[in-house]
């Protein structure tokens, strides 16, 4: 060992010198997080509806490539890019794994999904009483916890006290009005826990989960596996869905995509990432591009620098009456076209 050190000195120090920085920079993680341009994926691939109606156009949700705790490199090879916004995570986030971040997302994803089937359903059901939904509420699911606190990503809250979620509003409410010492019943790892909140330690975000009877649904509808996480495409899952259910296709031949939540009450709240969002649909020729209201502002600055690449639409939405409203419309536009012709 000795000889070798000896004879090739010169070779190891300078193996040490170039590769020893290469390693550092790759591994060592930093409190920043990227969003890169990503892709876009239609809800053919994710929801199976039994029904023959055609659909000429599509439906696609924006995704974006999120990376959390971002490594000196990579924060090095995307400085300055257009397509990629890097800001600094909150210290409140940092103590969550990789595996936590990620059930967390897929939480928010499922939540989102089951949100879009029962608006889709519902609306649906006012042109076509064959159309059935039954479902109810069943929990607050925790997707964030404050460092030290006793809950964990997943944990499924049904009760505070003498509330249990038979009452979704009551539920809430007691969430909202927590004091020290209050019982939380929670189902962790699929058994029942009680938990004693204390203000001072225990902070939690959730998000809301419903249980679809999947047996009286109608018409039937089957949720495909997915490696997507995340809530931002729960309008585009409600506006594909709902034209699954309905004889009149609001495609009208066109790629329609778009970004936003979806919640209980039909209202699109905004999202992250939505400069990326921009050029990834015009990239995928996307024509019509729904934005929530509260996102505009950036997705309009993000659609401006990019003018002349593209004839899509960015169209302002503030809930999903006025999507469909939106869609709606656009028939009669495109008959108007024909007549002109």
């Amino acid at each position: 060992m000795k000889y070798i050190l000896k004879k090739y000195w010169i070779h190891i120090v300078f193996i040490l010198i170039i590769y020893i920085p290469i390693i550092v920079i790759t591994t060592t993680r930093t409190n920043y997080s990227l969003i890169l341009k990503g892709d876009t994926t239609k809800f053919n691939s994710v929801v199976d509806i039994d029904t023959d109606y055609i659909e000429e156009g599509s439906f696609s949700t924006i995704y974006v490539i999120s990376m959390d705790k971002s490594t000196v490199f990579q924060n090095l090879i995307t400085a300055g890019l257009p397509t990629v916004e890097k800001y600094k995570m909150s210290t409140s986030y940092t103590h969550l794994s990789d595996i936590e971040t990620y059930k967390a997302g897929k939480i928010d994803y499922y939540s989102s999904i089951e949100i879009a089937i029962i608006n889709a359903y519902t609306y649906a059901k006012l042109d076509d009483d064959s159309i059935n939904i039954d479902y109810k509420f069943k929990s607050f699911d925790v997707t964030w916890y404050k460092k030290d606190s006793q809950f964990k990503i997943g944990d499924e809250i049904i009760g505070i006290n003498d509330i249990s979620n038979d009452s979704e509003i009551g539920l809430y409410n007691g969430l909202r009005a927590l004091k020290d010492q209050d019982t939380i019943h929670i189902i962790r790892n699929n058994k029942p826990l009680d938990i004693i909140w204390q203000k001072n330690i225990d902070s939690v975000s959730i998000t809301k989960r419903y249980e679809i009877n999947y047996d009286t649904i109608f018409p039937k509808l089957k949720i495909k596996d997915t490696n997507v996480g995340g809530p931002s495409g729960g309008l585009l899952q409600t506006l594909s869905i709902y034209n699954k259910l309905t004889k009149d296709d609001l495609t009208h031949g066109k790629k329609i995509a778009g970004t936003g939540t979806i919640n209980s009450d039909g209202s699109v709240g905004e999202i992250g990432g939505i400069r990326e969002k921009i050029p990834t649909a015009i990239d995928d020729n996307i024509d019509v591009f729904f934005c929530p209201k509260g996102n505009y502002s950036d997705a309009k600055e993000a659609y401006d620098f990019l003018n002349g690449r593209s004839k899509m639409q960015l169209i302002e939405i503030d809930n999903f009456k006025d999507a469909i409203k939106y869609l709606k419309e656009l028939k009669w536009e495109n008959i108007m076209k024909l007549f002109k012709n």
